[in-house]
């Protein structure tokens, strides 16, 4: 396996899903630690039916709405152009999903039931939506099968910017979200805009949700979101802790998953969420010897 002609071939996507893997599990630790991981589920799917959503009305909105003054056959082969364009859509479907979930969820008292439906409800849409377009209907199911070896330029420096801004704010606020996310009550008591501090994280997500699942896909997300909170979670010593170790538990299993998928010539999306699995082992192991 030679990796100087790998990195000269897939550099790009190397780079964008081992900054997923620091990035992202930093975010599913909120979710964690709001007993919301499940959301980790429903949102990466989202995301996907925006995309496919968009593919199909994209003759439409050309026509009428226009895409930097390109033709179809043009917007379609213009990669910034159709990156920021379905980017646009991930966000609007990642977003309004978000907002309809929290808000059933809270009023009903049966916030997973409503999750596990709208994954269900936004799968079948992936289908329907894809199927509309042909050019659409490859897309989504290369972003669905975790093959994410064709990153391009603008499709990294996207991810980067998304996900850059999105650990930095959250490093910056990092004690408010953390009592927020923690102890709601006693924010609200400490004269904190609790308001304000969720829907920053919301937007946050999902932002970061739109833009990984257009770059790495939803299975991966899920994966990132998912699996390193839970691999760091009986090794944390304090909260902030704990955010470090999920980092630090989905790089190493993107590493891993990365390596796996070159030596054997599978997947990549697969390999790193099979790879994240495994980093949860040590975690059950050591539960089972303490107790």
């Amino acid at each position: 396996m030679d990796f100087s002609l790998i990195l000269e071939l897939f550099g790009l996507s190397i780079a964008a899903a081992l900054i997923a893997g620091f990035v992202v599990p930093w975010i599913g630790s909120y979710l964690y630690l709001r007993r919301t991981s499940f959301y980790g589920l429903a949102l990466p799917q989202l995301a996907a039916t925006g995309v496919a959503c968009g593919f199909a009305v994209m003759p439409w909105w050309v026509d009428h709405v226009g895409i930097g003054d390109l033709e179809l056959a043009a917007a379609l082969e213009d990669t910034h152009a159709a990156m920021n364009y379905h980017l646009g859509w991930a966000s609007l479907f990642t977003m309004g999903g978000l907002a309809v979930m929290l808000l059933i969820g809270r009023r009903s008292g049966s916030e997973v039931a409503h999750v596990a439906g709208a994954f269900v409800i936004a799968s079948a849409c992936t289908v329907l939506f894809a199927h509309a377009s042909p050019m659409g209907e490859i897309f989504v199911h290369e972003l669905l099968r975790g093959e994410i070896l064709a990153v391009g330029v603008h499709e990294l420096e996207t991810l980067a910017a998304v996900l850059g801004l999105s650990f930095i704010v959250l490093l910056w606020l990092q004690n408010d979200f953390i009592l927020v996310s923690y102890d709601r009550e006693t924010a609200q008591v400490l004269g904190k805009r609790v308001g304000a501090f969720e829907a920053g994280l919301a937007l946050i997500v999902a932002a970061s949700v739109a833009a990984g699942t257009m770059t790495v896909g939803p299975v991966v997300l899920f994966g990132l979101l998912v699996l390193p909170p839970i691999a760091a979670r009986p090794f944390a010593r304090s909260i902030p802790h704990f955010l470090w170790l999920a980092s630090g538990f989905g790089l190493l299993g993107t590493a891993l998953g990365i390596w796996a998928s070159f030596q054997w010539d599978l997947p990549l999306g697969p390999c790193v969420v099979l790879a994240c699995a495994l980093s949860t082992l040590p975690g059950w192991i050591a539960t089972l010897v303490r107790k």
